[in-house]
């Protein structure tokens, strides 16, 4: 969501406040907004956190001496072959 549909819906969410504020109805709705964005913002940390940390694990392991030998050796012709 871009920074201006944020502040806009910031002030619709602030405007239905200041005329319904005595309606359980939509003070309900505004914490359930609030619970949906936290939730989505925490999601979007959570999925980056993750991203970076699997790309690290996935640089240092193809990197490695260690792991270079297990991918590149599965066909070894052979040393004896004749013509």
């Amino acid at each position: 969501m871009f920074a201006s549909e944020n502040a806009t819906l910031d002030s619709k969410i602030i405007k239905m406040w200041e005329l319904y504020s005595d309606n359980q109805q939509v003070a309900t709705s505004l914490r359930d907004v609030e619970s949906m964005r936290t939730s989505a913002l925490n999601l979007g940390i959570m999925t980056s956190i993750a991203a970076f940390g699997l790309n690290e694990v996935a640089r240092l392991t193809l990197r490695s001496r260690k792991y270079y030998g297990v991918h590149t050796n599965y066909y070894k012709p052979s040393q004896s072959s004749t013509v």
